[in-house]
Parts: C-alpha cells; sequence; structure tokens
C-alpha cells in the first residue's frame, strides 16, 4: 500500500510542477547538431482589435544562448534599428534593456476587406543570462518598442506577464 501511494503522489508531484511547454520546434539540427527549443508565438499587447500597433513573441534557444524573437505589427510602416531596444518595465519602476541586433524594415501586407496595409517586422535578440533571470523573476508592466519614428509604450497585463514567465522556463 505505501509504494502505491508514493507512486501516487510522486506522479501528481510531476504533474503539478510539468510546464505547458508547447514548442514549434523542439530538436536537433541534422547538420550543425544545435539542439534548438522555440516556443509557439504569443502576445506582449495588442490595441486596436489587432489593427493597431501590436507586439507578439517567441522563445528561442540554441543550444545554451537565449532569444527573444520580436514580431512587431503597426498600421504603418517602421524600421527596427540595430541601436534601437525593447525596454521593459518592471513593477519596482526598473527597466530591463534588450537591444536589436539587426535592422529589420517593416513588410506590408494587404487586407483587401479592410482595404487596408498593416506592416510587420521580426526579430531575435539575444538574452544574457542576467537578463534571463531579471525577465523570470521581476514583473512586467509595461514596454517600449523604438523605431524609426520614435518610442511606443504598452502596458502588459499581469496574464500575459504570467504566460511570459512560463514560457521563459521552456528555455531553461
Amino acid at each position: 500500500m505505501k509504494k502505491i501511494t508514493f507512486l501516487i503522489l510522486l506522479l501528481a508531484a510531476n504533474y503539478i510542477s510539468a510546464q505547458n511547454c508547447k514548442y514549434k520546434r523542439n530538436e536537433v539540427d541534422e547538420f550543425t547538431k544545435n539542439k534548438i527549443l522555440e516556443t509557439k508565438e504569443d502576445i506582449f499587447t495588442i490595441s486596436g482589435m489587432g489593427l493597431g500597433f501590436s507586439c507578439g513573441y517567441a522563445l528561442l534557444k540554441i543550444n545554451d544562448v537565449r532569444y527573444l524573437k520580436l514580431h512587431v505589427m503597426s498600421p504603418s510602416i517602421f524600421t527596427l534599428r540595430s541601436e534601437h531596444e525593447i525596454m521593459f518595465k518592471t513593477d519596482s519602476e526598473n527597466t530591463i534593456n534588450l537591444q536589436f541586433i539587426d535592422t529589420q524594415i517593416a513588410t506590408g501586407t494587404y487586407n483587401t476587406t479592410l482595404k487596408s496595409t498593416h506592416w510587420g517586422a521580426f526579430t531575435a535578440i539575444p538574452i544574457s543570462d542576467e537578463i534571463y533571470q531579471r525577465l523570470l523573476n521581476e514583473k512586467i508592466s509595461k514596454l517600449r518598442i523604438y523605431t524609426t519614428d520614435g518610442y511606443r509604450d504598452d502596458d502588459v497585463s499581469e496574464k500575459r506577464d504570467k504566460k511570459f514567465k512560463e514560457l521563459l522556463k521552456c528555455i531553461e
């Protein structure tokens, strides 16, 4: 009886502490032998029912290097320059800054129903171990993204911050 109870407790503990990791990729590259983990894309912010400024992300880990894959969308054309950054404001009024490593010009997608173009750009930003720990441990309340047109601030809901932290654990 003790063995059965122990087995049930062990399985329950594993189930409770299990991460909700849904990967887009979880593989070893056959040429480079790099171990690649990439989460499915999620949303930081969204405005205008998806037609305004929005920011999505996925998390990527190649061997021991972590990246934030950022997907920025806007109703007007923009460029993400290599010297620009994304800033996260924490509840303790501190900021966590990640600098873009390359320049990306947004590409447009025309919506025939709405008769409008929506612009989007993707970039990957390396995350140091120190920044990773801060992102994991500090509550994010707001983000700022710099573009050639200035910057855009958006609130990050508690629910989206919690989801971000869950996905960060998937690339631990």
